[in-house]
């Protein structure tokens, strides 16, 4: 017997129009009830923001309403018709009953091929347009963010919360927060934290970024060590965080092979880096001033508002690159004209970060200072400002490269004083921070392209299984074969989810990569046995 088309075509446009209307069904309930309305919950939308809304989401409800979709249409039409004995009759005209297989491999293939496009291509593109439409509207974003507890996370430093919100109707570009508490951290760790009466904010749209900049008014400052009151404040030009951080599950997969390839080029990584150049660069200046101090017992220092001259005999660094401690001190400072002579018993200089490495500088504080008047009360603290640090030692961490940067790593500076009892190499911490965070992105991203590549082959295989549950629950029991096949899916569900979880531990990786395909290889082997025994039946 020839290739039976006019039955191919039956079972084809029965499974086809199964497969269309429940996929369209599962993706409105799923896209207008549990995702748009959700979204719509974060502040008031016009008719026309409401129609991106559902352009953004309901890509992603198809996502994951496809593989339902094309698992019902199988398990009910080759269901309906074994029950009526369509595969009797077909049997007994001498039709191979696999090739009645073919449009439920047709389906599930094209199912596998828009889910493996979706969630590799559209949705990435779908997250990034969602961003750009929530930072459109500066008002709706910062009264938003005012509702999370965290605050607002004005830049990578900073991140405020206020009591109130002012935007200026003549410019829609600027935001007045009120009564504000900040925080200002390194990495994971705070170095300030304080106060403002009123910040100024300025936001600016670019092409693919929302940036802001601003001013702090009346501020007060607690940075660890002492508090500080200034009245302004300036806050750098920096892009700004918007609905969703960069994160690997929302790239699409010419990104994540990109960032595979260049790891240093992931925004963790790079501020990793930038922290490393930032413990290297001072562990560079900080020998600078020892090599000075010993060839001339002599540190001389400068900036705009003039010059110090710090001489003693004895000068040593401190553990941890805390910095650099004179005892002893004779201590000259020149302002334009006016000259001062003073005395400590202990200098200490350390090194302080800007937000470009330009403007780091070194930070000089006195103890016990007194003048070189005897009669003079001494003081116990006096802060001399910030001085900068000599441009060649910028110059030279500018020219390291980020390998270069991971070679600097050693026991602490010769003379280094290990006069604390948690003493540690900081530049070899930021090295182990930078390595963590290479292969934790590494991790992420494999196990990724993992989870997407076998989400998508698992429809495959989840809906041949379905139609052979049909064929074997046929007529009224087709719900129950629809339910019984949901038991694998779930299974393979749970092998993807806890198979990634585990891949992005370095422990596990190996392991969370094989469960991950071991549900499907299970289904796979159902599959061969299955549709073996149902079809020699």
């Amino acid at each position: 017997m020839g290739f039976p088309w006019t039955l191919q075509k039956y079972i084809l446009r029965e499974t086809g129009k199964a497969f269309l209307l429940t996929a369209l069904a599962l993706t409105a309930v799923l896209g207008l009830g549990g995702g748009v309305l959700q979204m719509i919950q974060v502040g008031e939308v016009t008719p026309g923001q409401l129609g991106r809304l559902l352009a953004f989401v309901l890509p992603v409800s198809a996502a994951l309403t496809l593989p339902i979709a094309a698992l019902f249409s199988a398990t009910v039409t080759y269901g309906r018709l074994s029950a009526d004995n369509e595969f009797v009759a077909c049997r007994a005209s001498g039709v191979n009953l696999y090739v009645l297989l073919l449009p439920t491999i047709a389906i599930s293939l094209l199912s596998a091929m828009i889910t493996f496009g979706f969630t590799n291509f559209l949705i990435p593109g779908m997250v990034r347009n969602l961003n750009e439409f929530v930072s459109s509207d500066i008002g709706m974003f910062v009264r938003q963010r005012l509702k999370n507890p965290r605050g607002i996370q004005l830049t990578e430093k900073y991140r405020v919360h206020a009591d109130d919100a002012d935007i200026l109707p003549d410019q829609s570009n600027r935001v007045l927060l009120h009564h504000v508490a900040f925080v200002e951290s390194d990495g994971q760790e705070w170095t300030r934290y304080g106060t403002s009466r009123l910040i100024d904010l300025e936001f600016t749209r670019g092409a693919s970024q929302l940036s802001v900049s601003g001013t702090m008014h009346d501020v007060s400052i607690y940075d660890g060590r002492r508090f500080a009151d200034v009245a302004e404040e300036r806050l750098p030009t920096r892009e700004l965080p918007t609905l969703l951080r960069r994160q690997v599950k929302f790239l699409n997969l010419s990104e994540l092979i990109e960032f595979l390839r260049k790891p240093d080029a992931w925004p963790n990584v790079a501020s990793a880096f930038t922290r490393l150049r930032f413990a290297v660069s001072r562990r560079i200046a900080y020998q600078s001033l020892m090599d000075e101090f010993n060839a001339k017992k002599l540190i001389s220092l400068a900036n705009s508002s003039g010059t110090l001259a710090l001489r003693s005999n004895v000068a040593a660094l401190i553990s941890d690159d805390g910095g650099v401690e004179m005892t002893e001190a004779g201590i000259i400072e020149g302002r334009g004209d006016h000259v001062r002579k003073l005395n400590a018993g202990r200098v200490l200089i350390e090194v302080v970060r800007g937000d470009m490495p330009s403007e780091t500088g070194f930070r000089v504080e006195g103890y016990e200072v007194r003048s070189s008047d005897r009669n003079t009360p001494a003081i116990s603290k006096e802060a001399f400002g910030i001085f900068a640090v000599p441009q060649s030692v910028i110059d030279e961490v500018a020219a390291k490269s980020n390998d270069d940067l991971i070679r600097c790593v050693g026991k602490a500076p010769a003379g280094a004083q290990q006069t604390s009892f948690h003493a540690r190499d900081a530049v070899a911490e930021r090295r182990a921070e930078v390595m963590d965070e290479r292969s934790e992105l590494e991790r992420r991203i494999i196990a990724t392209m993992h989870e997407r590549s076998a989400f998508s082959v698992s429809i495959f295989v989840l809906v041949i299984l379905g139609a052979a549950l049909g064929i074997i629950f046929r007529g009224a029991h087709v719900l129950t074969a629809f339910g019984i096949s949901f038991i694998p899916s779930l299974v393979v569900i749970l092998c993807i989810v806890m198979g990634r979880q585990m891949a992005i531990n370095a422990r596990t990786h190996d392991t969370g990569l094989m469960l991950m395909w071991a549900g499907i290889a299970l289904v796979a082997v159902i599959d061969v046995v299955t549709l073996t025994k149902v079809l020699r039946r």
